[in-house]
């Protein structure tokens, strides 16, 4: 009920007077780092809790035993095709650029002649008439 009977425009100035300064004080930097928790506190925090997490030993061997990658094989897992990290509609792109490569290289091509062809009738022209 008292803060209805206050005067508004008294309430501003005392906000306006109460944040002038808004500097952080010594106290709040204190607290604020204090806070913080240092990074390598949680990675050991977090390393604790999931301890348990970690796959065992014989988990590790009979995976890799069912991929084929033991240490007595020794061989090498074949790469895969240079194809398969394009997706499906990126292999009519491929096309479509190859298409439009071929097209550039005969139009090229085509004015490069008609280019050619007109040098040598001029110079044939300016030659006769000397």
């Amino acid at each position: 009920m008292a803060t209805r009977e206050q005067d508004p425009l008294s309430h501003l100035a005392a906000l306006a007077h109460a944040t002038e300064d808004l500097r952080p004080t010594d106290e709040l930097t204190e607290a604020v780092l204090l806070a913080i928790e240092p990074p390598d506190d949680r990675l050991a925090r977090i390393a604790r809790e999931t301890s348990d997490l970690a796959p065992s030993e014989d988990f590790v061997s009979s995976v890799m035993a069912k991929v084929g990658v033991g240490a007595a094989s020794g061989a090498r897992p074949a790469e895969p095709p240079w194809s398969s990290g394009v997706v499906r509609f990126g292999r009519f792109a491929l096309i479509g650029a190859a298409a439009a490569a071929v097209l550039g290289l005969w139009l090229s091509r085509t004015a490069e002649t008609g280019y050619d062809s007109a040098v040598l009738e001029s110079v044939a022209s300016i030659e006769v008439y000397e």
